[in-house]
């Protein structure tokens, strides 16, 4: 009786073991990528009826590698319920799994793996955006998604060299929405309604493959006041630009016609001219030039002659 006992006792005492060593912890639920371009995060959800003191390992390996798993020292016994792995998961040409266990205390439960990821299939958004306002111009400066550590420069490269941004912009008063594509992080919209609200979001996309994207919440702002002091000067430079073209054309006309009209003399002129010729005529000559016309001479001695003979009769 005495071995039946001790060998039942043995195997009590081995099934309790086992109890208390076994999978006493629910297995992580939902363990998945949630992966941006950049930025490749491990998510999972806690197990049912989990204890608050529960901690999780996290190990990944590269598809068709003869490596075993590897633990990620950053998330062995994080209370976190997610794990950055973008350091782990950069090549674009692998694919890569990740696994999860709960632990609390000496109690394990069983690993959650995920399916087979690549940086490939990384989703595309943006951190945000800010808006200002400048007129009837709206200036968007855009904040791009970008992973801590050395390979923001690369990501940033990427970003802005493969990255289109479609741009939603919505007129609140109609709901009106007008879409623009842009390449540059930075742009300016043009042209809008004084005085109008207007609401923002923004949809990045890669250029060269599709990738899932997320779109920006909303922003909105209003446009500001026309400022009728900057429109004034331009129309009063117009107007006397206009005044002055036409007043050339004016006078050039009047200069056409005076040219091709034949030219009177004027009258005072005229009576000018007929005072200086009579004065010529009284005046004698040189008397350089009597030698040249004899008939002058000889009437200018008669002239002499009769006021000589006037004079005699005069004084007689």
């Amino acid at each position: 009786m005495v071995p039946s006992a001790t060998a039942l006792a043995l195997c009590l005492a081995l099934l309790l073991a086992c109890l208390t060593h076994g999978e006493q912890l629910p297995s992580p639920r939902s363990v998945r990528f949630t992966a941006e371009v950049g930025w490749h995060l491990l998510r999972w959800e806690p197990g049912h009826n989990y204890s608050s003191n529960t901690h999780y390992n996290v190990e990944y390996r590269v598809y068709g590698s003869n490596i075993s798993w590897t633990p990620i020292p950053e998330c062995g016994k994080t209370s976190e319920l997610s794990c950055d792995l973008t350091n782990y998961t950069l090549d674009p040409e692998r694919r890569y799994y990740a696994r999860v266990m709960a632990v609390s205390g000496d109690q394990k439960s069983s690993w959650k793996r995920t399916g087979s990821f690549s940086p490939q299939e990384a989703g595309l958004r943006l951190a945000g955006q800010s808006l200002s306002v400048m007129g009837n111009s709206i200036q968007v400066r855009l904040q791009l998604l970008l992973p801590p550590g050395n390979i923001s420069l690369e990501y940033r490269d990427l970003q802005e060299t493969m990255t289109q941004y479609h741009v939603y912009i919505r007129r609140t008063r109609d709901n009106h929405t007008l879409t623009v594509v842009e390449k540059s992080p930075e742009f300016t919209i043009r042209e809008l309604f004084w005085v109008t609200e207007y609401c923002l979001s923004v949809e990045p996309s890669l250029a060269n493959r599709p990738v899932p994207t997320s779109r920006t919440d909303e922003q909105c702002v209003t446009t500001g006041h026309r400022d009728r002091s900057s429109e004034l000067l331009p129309a009063i430079l117009s107007s006397s630009l206009i005044t002055l073209l036409l007043l050339g054309l004016l006078g050039a006309l009047l200069a056409c016609t005076y040219i091709r009209k034949p030219v009177r003399t004027p009258s005072v002129l005229k009576s000018f001219m007929k005072q200086s010729s009579l004065r010529v005529e009284h005046e004698p000559p040189p008397s350089g030039s009597l030698d040249a016309d004899p008939t002058q001479r000889l009437f200018l001695c008669q002239k002499d002659l009769s006021q000589h003979r006037h004079q005699e009769q005069t004084s007689a």
